[in-house]
């Protein structure tokens, strides 16, 4: 059961993303909803607890993410109902794979839009001024950048994929 809501979580949060470009709240917070009550109904407060704890997880790591304009607060919200779903483990390995898909595919979409050059003097202007001028406001600076975008999603449901299956296969 725990399983099949996440798959719905993500198919329908794929689905209303690459639409509409939003993740709605009704689906984040029906999901963290649901989530935390399976867990409590099944395990009682130690499964309150685990679900807490990834839901916890899921929103507080992806909120610096949002912060830097990396992704939106649906993306942010998602995991936190991904995390209240699957917990603490889980959501912190989606994560880290739905940032490496990410990452490549945003050098493809690079290669293919021919910014490799310009957006990697841009990273290494933006690191050299953080790193030797502790410079935060180049960091800050990302989010008013007209940068290469694209929904997380796409990375987000390879992500999901590869945890579930490594997870549990």
């Amino acid at each position: 059961m725990i399983h099949l809501a996440l798959f719905m979580l993500i198919t329908i949060a794929f689905v209303s993303d690459a639409r509409k470009a939003v993740i709605p709240n009704k689906l984040t917070i029906c999901g963290t909803i649901i989530g935390l009550m399976i867990h409590a109904f099944a395990e009682g407060w130690s499964g309150l607890f685990f679900a807490l704890v990834g839901a916890i997880t899921g929103f507080a790591v992806l909120l610096l993410l949002y912060f830097f304009g990396a992704l939106g607060a649906g993306d942010v919200k998602l995991f936190a109902a991904i995390g209240a779903i699957m917990g603490f483990t889980f959501v912190i390995q989606s994560m880290l794979y739905a940032i490496l898909c990410a990452g490549v595919i945003g050098i493809g979409l690079l290669f293919l839009q021919k910014q490799v050059v310009a957006t990697g003097q841009k990273l290494a202007t933006w690191l050299i001024s953080f790193v030797t001028y502790h410079d935060l406001d180049c960091l800050l600076s990302m989010k008013r950048q007209n940068n290469l975008k694209f929904p997380f999603m796409y990375a987000v449901v390879p992500g999901v994929g590869l945890t579930w299956y490594y997870s549990f296969l």
